[in-house]
């Protein structure tokens, strides 16, 4: 149950969804307390981990964070120092490689250290070392075939990402087609200017023409997902000015499950999540708690509907 300030919240978020469906009619998935009150939980825990990202942003950060040698690697935390330091680029790529690898629940960090950092045998395989040699990153990787397809020893994939592939051509592919996504201007900088000049500065319309763009990064651009979670991090990072202006339901999964569960009490409704994102967007503009909230809570809910777990990594 949430506590402090965090039980108000709370009750908002109840009273925002009874006003919701004042004005739109009953969400049928909500048909028990049990269910509303898991709701209201789960979106009260999704923003606390946003919170906690942005209160990370104002605290002292080590350089031993952006070092996959080292234990308190975390590429969260690496990426505010490299920002820090005026490594933009290198904060952007970090964002990428956290992204890409995830933080399993058990496991941490460990593949995203170990493919970073050359599984302690090589080069960190930073922005501009990457850059430098995108062929040596291929064969760092197959030298070590043996040791990815042990998971004791080079990590599990984060459960937003477990469908990846760990062989040495896919995850290559994958770096380079996103270094070329964010190369593709000069810098990072340069990118985010040439889709304010397409698009206006209007953070959901940056954020929009950043996602599209990102459709030829492989791992990513075909699902939605990868490009949701980065982008929104990149903001929550203020490495972006830029913020999701809707939940993005088209090619989804968990998420269009608990959409499809929250308005009509079935995960399986038939109901696209092109025609159903506009309603789910419009439960933003009662609870208030930003799309990416919305997109994570109903995810999460709709795998335990009754009952409130906390999920992770």
């Amino acid at each position: 149950m949430a506590v402090g300030l965090h039980r108000q919240r709370f009750k908002e978020i109840l009273e925002n969804l009874e006003r919701y469906e004042n004005d739109h009619g009953r969400l049928l998935g909500l048909s028990s307390l049990a269910r509303r009150k898991c709701l209201a939980e789960q979106m009260v825990s999704s923003i606390r981990r946003i919170e906690f990202v942005r209160q990370v942003l104002g605290r002292g950060v080590g350089p031993s964070r952006a070092d996959p040698h080292s234990s308190m690697f975390d590429p969260i935390k690496g990426a505010i120092h490299l920002t820090r330091n005026g490594d933009y680029d290198g904060a952007v790529w970090l964002a990428f490689i956290q992204t890409h690898f995830g933080k399993h629940a058990d496991d941490g960090w460990k593949l995203a250290a170990n493919v970073y950092g050359s599984f302690g045998g090589g080069p960190v395989w930073d922005f501009s070392t990457y850059g430098a040699n995108l062929g040596g990153f291929l064969e760092m990787l197959q030298k070590n075939t043996a040791l990815l397809n042990q998971k004791s020893v080079a990590g599990r994939f984060s459960n937003h990402r477990k469908y990846q592939s760990k062989q040495p051509h896919r995850i290559a592919e994958t770096f380079r087609t996103y270094y070329e996504w964010q190369t593709q201007a000069g810098g990072f900088r340069d990118l985010v200017q040439q889709i304010h000049k397409e698009r206006g500065q209007h953070p959901a319309e940056a954020f929009d023409g950043l996602y599209k763009s990102m459709r030829g990064v492989a791992g990513f651009g075909q699902g939605r997902l990868g490009r949701f979670d980065f982008l929104t991090m990149l903001g929550k990072l203020d490495l972006a000015p830029i913020e999701p202006g809707s939940v993005y339901l088209d090619k989804a999964t968990g998420p269009l499950a608990g959409a499809r569960l929250l308005f009509f009490d079935n995960r399986d409704y038939n109901i696209t999540g092109k025609v159903l994102q506009s309603r789910v967007d419009s439960l933003d503009a009662y609870l208030q708690t930003g799309k990416q909230v919305i997109e994570d809570s109903i995810c999460n809910w709709q795998k335990s509907p009754e009952r409130f777990v906390y999920f992770r990594g």
